[in-house]
């Protein structure tokens, strides 16, 4: 009975002991952090936590803090943070809907101006036709007024205000109104920035699919044949490598490539004949390269039970840690 017991315990302190090393493994690897421990993803969250209170505070500032628009793109801005999973995406985020918030405020507080000016212009007395133009030259505002239309108050009201853009305004009627191909000039900025924001997502949005080159830290490998094995069990089979991928996308690759051919969703690795196939296209073998982008450490620890599995029938994988892996994008896509 004695004998039981003791033989009870010494398998609960193995197995103890055993979780206790896989936690400070993981620990050691960065795949879990201790409790009230802060992850470099939650020092990227708590950044762009302060890009977002800075554009809230500007948008105080400038008292459009209640604006719908500003209210809707901070409160998108928010979401997105949250629920990113990397601080490559954090990272991402922060460049564009910051600027895209900051741009949205500074087009509002443009537009207020705008508005303002008008008000001043149509609060005195203006003839029935004519031509102004208002500009910020050198840091000193210009009023180009060759028909002598506005007050010498009037002029001292706009020299007053902190605008930035140029204006062609003309008289009809007795009323002062925006010139069509100004209000298109002002948007030009605003409509720039947009664009590149989303070629920016397109292009992680085609690097994360598979369809753009990556490059990034990771790890290289190589499976050779077991060369003196005239036997089936000694050659690399397609499930082999479908198993290598799968482990390396559980560890957390942002992207895998074998053989030359990135990888994708729609994806196949398969036998015909002793030739492997991926993306439909053959590979070489002997050895077959894959690689990998994501942590380096815990990507090549994913594949230690593969690799001792494949050692037992003479194949041969050797690992890489690479400081820069670069995977090209598949090529049969187009935009």
């Amino acid at each position: 009975m004695k004998n039981q017991i003791g033989t009870i315990l010494f398998r609960i302190i193995l197995i103890l002991a055993l979780i206790t090393n896989i936690i400070i493994l993981a620990r050691v690897l960065g795949m879990i952090y201790l409790p009230g421990e802060i992850t470099p993803l939650d020092k990227a969250k708590q950044g762009a936590q302060s890009v977002i209170k800075y554009s809230e505070d500007l948008a105080a500032s400038y008292e459009l803090a209640n604006n719908k628009e500003v209210r809707d793109i901070l409160a998108k801005f928010k979401y997105e943070i949250e629920k990113a999973e990397n601080e490559e995406a954090v990272a991402s985020l922060m460049l564009d809907y910051g600027r895209q918030t900051q741009d949205v405020i500074f087009r509002l507080l443009q537009e207020k101006e705008i508005n303002l000016i008008f008000s001043i212009i149509n609060s005195q007395s203006l003839p029935q036709e004519g031509k102004i133009s208002i500009a910020k030259f050198e840091n000193e505002m210009q009023i180009l007024d060759p028909d002598n239309i506005l007050t010498e108050e009037s002029k001292k009201r706009i020299e007053d205000l902190s605008f930035n853009l140029t204006l062609e305004i003309e008289i009809i009627d007795g009323r002062a109104r925006l010139v069509p191909t100004g209000d298109i000039f002002n948007q030009v900025n605003f409509l720039q920035t947009k664009v590149a924001s989303l070629e920016r997502q397109l292009k992680a949005l085609e690097q994360k699919a598979g369809y753009d080159a990556l490059t990034g830290k990771g790890i290289t490998v190589m499976v050779y044949d077991n060369m003196g094995n005239n036997e089936n069990t000694g050659i690399v089979h397609d499930q082999d490598i479908r198993n290598i991928v799968n482990e390396l996308k559980i560890a957390g690759a942002t992207g895998i490539e074998v053989g030359g051919q990135r990888l994708n969703v729609t994806s196949a690795i398969r036998c015909v004949g002793p030739t492997i196939l991926v993306n439909n296209k053959p590979i070489p073998v002997n050895p077959i390269t894959i690689k990998a982008i994501g942590n380096p450490e815990v990507l090549a620890s994913s594949l230690d039970i593969i690799k001792n599995q494949l050692r037992n029938f003479g194949i041969r994988m050797d690992i890489t840690i690479e400081e820069e892996v670069r995977l090209s994008g598949q090529s049969n896509y187009e935009r």
